[in-house]
């Protein structure tokens, strides 16, 4: 039976994705592994290291043919992460290329580049969808551009904004994802071959244009320098995951609070089979919201303990690396559901125009900031707000009619038009954010490149 939520056959849907599961299953493990040993066996042919003979033996290896259950034996037995791997390749193996299959790399090399092809097969798909989360956002902001609702601050009415703005202001969040994504690819998809301390002192003078050639076949940048010890690249990849998680987070949460009963301007899309309560049958929950904020944390945590993994000690440090096989998988799953969440929600959301307008009128005082604005050209600033703010006290105190407290400090004037909400520059904004988008997605391409 699966103890992990990620695999659980009834709720596994809301902590992973098909997707994900096809990354980071046991066999698609093995399959990486595997192919890792493949390329480095071509290279080392290549490089007349190994006989051309072993490396097409080695070319035939089926990861489908390995044994979990007789690995994991093998591997208690010897206390060796990789004795069970390289027992079952060698199974398949004639006897003359038995040898030659994980020869000279370590465990760590052949890890660390599994993980970097797996950072590659995540990364691609989080840029897809974050580009579908963008561009629904985008969408929201240009239909609501001139959407009048109230501004919130510290939980409060405030003045007012659009929700145009408010959606863009998503968009452009996004947007700068996007280009930590497109600039982090170079750093964090690169091959790892550094042998026992770093130096390639198992291949000699063929090392660094092996690794490279190694590098190559697979796809993968090649670094300068091992990077068994320094682990900012995994880092760096779990610290924009949780950037990007945290994002997607912020909107599904203003969609949770927009779509409580007293507010209710805006809200996920329902369908008619779903339930909201077993004992309240009015109730349609937030689902979609509460999990994307749920799987947040969970990304945040992960990320977290990934960058506590850059501190070690020497040349290698199993504590870290190890670290990393726990957490990287499990924020991958955890992303890559958020982000299908992300998706849908962002794709979904209902707006309420008509209950944004009655917010506003039943808030009343939304016009302050205009009114301070007007009276601070006869005023001055301060004096003005210091004269508004007791009008706005005394009104509260002895629940006297507001515009009974305003016009003691405001003349007739200033008063005049205030129940029309002023948004500001919330229109010119939303225009900027989706120009600039416009402009980034020209030269941007459908694949994480």
């Amino acid at each position: 039976m699966d103890a992990h939520l990620i695999d659980s056959a009834v709720y596994g849907h809301g902590w992973s994705t098909s997707e994900s599961r096809s990354i980071f299953s046991e066999r698609a493990r093995l399959h990486r592994w595997v192919r890792v040993l493949k390329a480095l066996a071509v290279a080392q042919a290549e490089a007349q290291i190994i006989p051309d003979t072993s490396a097409r033996a080695i070319e035939h290896l089926d990861a489908d043919l390995l044994d979990p259950t007789a690995m994991g034996t093998e591997t208690r037995r010897t206390s060796h992460s990789a004795l069970g791997l390289v027992s079952g390749l060698q199974a398949q193996l004639p006897a003359e290329a038995r040898e030659h299959v994980y020869y000279g790399a370590t465990v760590q090399d052949v890890s660390d580049t599994a993980a970097a092809l797996e950072m590659r097969d995540v990364g691609g798909i989080v840029w897809r969808d974050l580009r579908a989360v963008e561009n629904s956002v985008l969408e929201l902001a240009e239909r609501h551009r001139n959407t009048p609702m109230l501004g919130r601050t510290h939980g409060q009415p405030g003045a007012p904004v659009t929700f145009g703005l408010k959606a863009a202001s998503w968009a452009d969040e996004t947007a700068r994802h996007l280009e930590r994504w497109r600039q982090s690819r170079g750093r964090v998809v690169v091959g790892q071959l550094a042998g026992a301390v770093g130096a390639l002192g198992f291949y000699g003078d063929a090392g660094p244009g092996l690794r490279g050639r190694f590098c190559e076949i697979l796809g993968l940048g090649e670094p300068a320098v091992s990077w068994t010890g320094a682990r900012d690249r995994i880092a760096e990849f779990a610290s924009n995951s949780a950037l990007v998680s945290a994002t997607m987070a912020r909107m599904a949460n203003e969609v949770y609070n927009l779509q409580r009963r007293e507010i209710a301007e805006a809200a996920e899309t329902a369908s008619e089979s779903t339930v909201g309560s077993f004992t309240m049958p009015h109730k349609r929950n937030p689902e979609r919201s509460e999990q994307v904020v749920t799987l947040a944390r969970l990304v945040r945590s992960a990320a977290g303990v990934l960058t506590e993994t850059m501190v070690g000690d020497y040349e290698r440090d199993g504590r870290t690396w190890k670290t990393e096989w726990v957490l990287l998988p499990e924020l991958g799953h955890y992303l890559l559901a958020q982000l299908s969440l992300a998706r849908g929600l962002s794709d979904s959301i209902e707006v309420d125009a008509a209950a944004m307008t009655r917010n506003l009128e039943t808030a009343g005082d939304f016009g302050s900031q205009e009114l301070l604005k007007r009276m601070s050209a006869r005023l001055g600033k301060h004096r003005a707000n210091d004269e508004l703010q007791r009008a706005f006290r005394r009104a509260r105190e002895n629940r006297q009619p507001l515009v009974e407290a305003l016009q003691g400090v405001a003349a007739p004037s200033e008063l005049e038009g205030l129940d029309q909400p002023a948004t500001g520059a919330a229109a010119t904004m939303v225009d900027a954010v989706i120009a600039a988008a416009a402009r980034r997605r020209a030269d941007e391409t459908d694949d994480w490149l």
